[in-house]
């Protein structure tokens, strides 16, 4: 696919390779056999909701305690106060402030052998002082009225109003998150954008911005710094992705491949960021990516080939559909160049996807087959992005490859009809 042919031709030969390489995968696995696969790889969670820390081997040092329970209280009450800026191409930035009462609920739990007795509040801070949050805490309330389709990406300090905590944060949102996001729980995590005085992630070859009205050239920054971020955090999905392949004894190809695909996210995120960079006017790149200490790593196989449906088999097909629709209206020769590039190398993530699911079908019976089918119908039932209103620079949009959200939607729509649902007939029928 080095040569991206129209988005019909696209379609029609990523439909025919995902076929093939399920095929074969299925085939092979019954000739080899598979693997067993356990439990969850990290069920130790020092710090959890209402208990106190794990406790040390060191008797001299304790793990600090854990979060408090709510006492049979409910959750803690929350206050908002929204400023919503929309952003272009599908990407909006949300402040809020978010304000909790400061009580029993917020105090620590236990600490391990050797360490302090219920000292901490959410972060191990004293009692009567505001905790820091980081946006991956899992004590961290969802504010009332917060869309499903944003995620924290920073906190700022809190401060002391009235016996609340109240933090000022900013929230990405977006309708259209394809491709491979990095998850907590259920939501999407990014590492939050900073300027630069230059940007190692920024040295893609530059769009021609000279003639865009500045409001245009905004729009293009916001849409594709979202993009970049969304990209970036893939890099930590397949990171995770490779550690979880092992888990399960999943085979060595697979694993190559999964590491080769983190390879490609880190050149998705730099084409991202260059062009962001270049609407902009500015060198934009990632801030550190705050993980909020360890990251999950699982290895019960259902619910891995399960969330391979959504973020590989759905997601990614999605994303490489997408970005040819996307090359096929650009008219900018940079853009085209990213685009090429990204809609090539999403098209072997999404084989990846659908033959470790091929794979895990063949090797974990019906518990996998149950998981794997609902995880399609959910999916698949999911609506597509708002076709809006389109906007009176969606021409100019369209040109340096952002899509109005008509387009998007019937991308989608075209790629679930063409691609994905004739490969799902033939993972489950393998």
């Amino acid at each position: 696919m080095a040569n991206t042919p129209s988005p019909i031709l696209f379609r029609f030969a990523l439909a025919q390779q995902l076929t093939r390489a399920i095929l074969a995968t299925a085939a092979v696995n019954v000739a080899v056999g598979g693997a067993a696969c356990g439990g969850n790889v990290l069920q130790d969670r020092a710090g959890s909701d209402g208990g106190g820390g794990a406790a040390s081997s060191d008797e001299s040092s304790g793990a600090r305690g854990g979060i408090g329970g709510d006492g049979g209280g409910g959750a803690p009450s929350v206050a908002t106060v929204t400023s919503i800026q929309a952003g272009g191409g599908g990407l909006a930035t949300d402040e809020r402030t978010l304000c909790i009462e400061l009580d029993d609920r917020l105090q620590g739990g236990a600490g391990g052998a050797g360490g302090a007795t219920g000292e901490g509040g959410l972060d191990g801070s004293p009692a009567g002082v505001c905790p820091s949050l980081t946006p991956y805490g899992s004590a961290l309330p969802r504010p009332p009225g917060l869309p499903l389709d944003c995620w924290y990406t920073h906190i700022y300090e809190p401060v002391l109003r009235d016996g609340q905590c109240c933090y000022e944060f900013l929230a990405t949102c977006s309708s259209s998150v394809s491709g491979r996001p990095f998850l907590v729980g259920e939501r999407a995590r990014t590492a939050p954008a900073r300027r630069g005085e230059t940007s190692a992630w920024g040295a893609a070859a530059r769009p021609d911005v000279a003639a865009l009205p500045q409001a245009t050239r905004a729009a293009l920054a916001e849409a594709w710094l979202r993009d970049a971020l969304l990209e970036h955090a893939s890099v930590a999905s397949f990171s995770r992705f490779a550690l979880e392949l092992m888990a399960v004894g999943a085979p060595a190809d697979m694993l190559a491949a999964a590491h080769e695909a983190a390879g490609d996210e880190v050149r998705h995120a730099a084409l991202c960021f260059g062009l962001a960079s270049a609407y902009a006017g500015a060198a934009l790149e990632p801030a550190p990516f705050a993980f909020g200490g360890r990251v999950e790593v699982a290895s019960d196989l259902p619910d891995l080939a399960a969330r391979a449906v959504r973020e590989g088999c759905v997601g990614e097909t999605l994303a490489a559909v997408q970005a040819v629709e996307q090359l096929s209206r650009a008219a900018d020769a940079a853009v085209r160049s990213a685009l090429a590039t990204i809609a090539e190398d999403e098209a072997r993530h999404a084989e990846l996807a659908w033959r470790f699911v091929a794979w895990a079908l063949q090797t974990g019976g019906e518990p996998v087959r149950r998981a794997v089918s609902e995880a399609f119908e959910a999916g698949l039932a999911a609506p597509p992005p708002d076709a809006a209103a389109p906007r009176a620079e969606a021409d100019a949009l369209a040109a340096h490859g952002r899509l109005d959200g008509a387009a998007l939607a019937a991308s989608h729509r075209r790629a679930v009809a063409d691609v994905i649902a004739p490969a799902m007939r033939a993972l489950l029928g393998a």
